[in-house]
């Protein structure tokens, strides 16, 4: 794969001796990956903070997004597998922590190894496969942007501009929508450890994450921090040292204490 393609699926990365694991991240409902970039900020330079831009935002906001899962990742396949010469493992906020599972289920390294940690937040696990699936509802504006103000985290400076709203309103449409299709068959399981994350006044899972213990054959943990659904906002540092912590433990790493990314 071309440079050019890895930096528009993957633009905040690094490189070098010194990583020992990627985490690959992705967005919340219309999110992109800069989001995540005051995170990477407090991670040790062994672990590499990876957000992934998707199509339909930032700089690629010309790009049609994926409203079906399995289309995404047919497109990660090839996209991340550069960047798992070292162990990999997924993160994923809201919508993204269905990704991140998904990602953690079917994506391997070229050498076929598989994901060593999954971490999930703000969102419950995905429903079972249903006898009889209903098809997605097409969402009006008005009720995307109900969620926009029911979840906050969105600018202010884009909600008060509505040609910045209308910028983003497709990518959250299509987000939504790729979830609401989305389902798991109740057999597929992963077998790397899950770490469920969550605010303490999210609306959004009302306790739910607990219930992602019921998707991994191996260990899962829950971690609550203050906040609200876009609780990474505040406590970005605190989050970080989940990451470390449970890779560290995952990888039978010792825990340097420097950090710095951009």
């Amino acid at each position: 794969m071309d440079a050019m393609t890895l930096d528009r699926w993957v633009p905040f990365r690094n490189e070098g001796a010194a990583i020992r694991c990627r985490l690959f991240a992705f967005p919340h409902a219309g999110g992109n990956a800069a989001f995540y970039r005051p995170l990477r900020r407090f991670m040790p330079p062994e672990i590499d903070l990876c957000p992934v831009e998707l199509p339909g935002r930032a700089a690629r906001l010309d790009e049609p997004p994926f409203m079906s899962m399995s289309a995404l990742m047919e497109a990660l396949r090839h996209a991340l597998q550069p960047l798992m010469a070292v162990p990999f493992g997924f993160f994923g906020h809201s919508v993204g922590s269905w990704m991140a599972y998904e990602a953690a289920r079917q994506l391997r390294s070229l050498d076929s190894r598989m994901a060593m940690h999954l971490f999930v937040s703000g969102r419950r696990s995905p429903n079972l496969v249903s006898a009889a699936p209903l098809p997605p509802r097409p969402r009006s504006d008005h009720e995307l942007l109900a969620i926009l103000d029911r979840f906050g985290g969105t600018p202010t400076v884009i909600m008060e501009h509505p040609e910045l709203l209308a910028a983003l309103l497709p990518a959250l449409r299509a987000d939504l929508a790729l979830a609401d299709g989305y389902s798991v068959d109740p057999g597929h399981h992963i077998d790397c450890p899950i770490t469920a994350l969550g605010g303490a006044d999210d609306p959004s899972h009302s306790g739910g994450i607990q219930s992602w213990k019921e998707f991994t054959r191996g260990k899962f943990r829950t971690r609550i921090f203050p906040g609200g659904h876009f609780y990474i906002s505040t406590a970005a540092e605190a989050l970080a040292r989940e990451f470390v912590q449970d890779v560290h433990a995952t990888l039978g790493m010792s825990a340097p204490g420097a950090r710095s990314q951009l």
